[in-house]
């Protein structure tokens, strides 16, 4: 009688505890603050990141296990299904692989940014579209595993240099070697101040382009058979203002 109560006891106790790559969902990100990242002391913030914990930890009672590596790594991992989510802009290539709601969790507007010395400073500021940009010969600074720019900006002519992070990408136009940074103001304020080049880089009115972002789960993640309850946890948030206040709370703007 007392070895059928002690496993009992150790089934109620394997219960209570989540299987190990089962009972959380795994995200994996590059650090691009507002939106994601890891501070100092190893906590996990930005408006991303609220949203997705929000949606798996809250509303689908899923833990959220996060894990930060280079942008394109962390698509690599969705792609072959290593890893579960990830955040960014569902473009076909990515589509082929991996699923998602229906409207964005957030619209980024992508505005123009030069050096303070650019001989063209005042064409820039006129700039509008991608068209504008690839027509007047600029060269654009990216980083590495930035699909929008590879297919939306290279694949249409614009001559693209890549920094191998987000944070070298802004150093180089410090630097003067390129002529444009292409990136919504919310992503690019902090790290150019953080960074000491608020007097070296210049926000223009120029504008280049608008993507929506989405959640997206791999095809081959046990938790792909839970898209159509993603969408519905992201249309509750954004019908009972969840969404609007988590962007207050960091200072950006949301989705149209």
């Amino acid at each position: 009688m007392k070895a059928l109560s002690i496993i009992i006891i150790i089934l109620l106790l394997s219960l209570a505890m989540p299987a190990s790559g089962q009972d959380a969902v795994k995200w994996v990100f590059t650090n691009y603050p507002p939106a994601n990242y890891q501070t100092e002391n190893g906590r996990f913030e930005g408006f991303f990141h609220d949203i997705v914990t929000e949606v798996f930890d809250r509303g689908l009672g899923i833990h959220v296990d996060i894990a930060v590596y280079p942008w394109k790594r962390c698509q690599a991992m969705v792609k072959e299904g290593t890893t579960d989510i990830m955040v960014t802009i569902p473009t076909p290539e990515r589509l082929e692989y991996a699923l998602t709601h229906s409207r964005p969790i957030w619209t980024k507007r992508r505005i123009l940014y030069t050096y303070r010395s650019h001989p063209k400073i005042h064409e820039i500021q006129q700039l509008n579209g991608l068209t504008a940009i690839k027509s007047g010969g600029y060269q654009v600074i990216s980083y590495l595993g930035n699909g929008w720019t590879e297919k939306e900006v290279q694949g249409i002519g614009i001559t693209v240099v890549y920094a191998t992070t987000v944070d070298g990408m802004y150093r180089m136009l410090a630097a003067k070697r390129g002529d444009l940074i292409i990136e919504e103001k919310s992503l690019v304020a902090p790290r150019i101040t953080e960074q000491g080049l608020s007097e070296s880089i210049v926000e223009t009115k120029g504008v280049g382009s608008e993507s929506g972002f989405h959640i997206l789960i791999s095809k081959k993640s046990p938790y792909a058979a839970l898209i159509s309850q993603v969408d519905r946890e992201v249309e509750a948030m954004r019908t009972h203002g969840k969404i609007d206040r988590i962007f207050t709370k960091y200072g950006v703007t949301g989705v149209k």
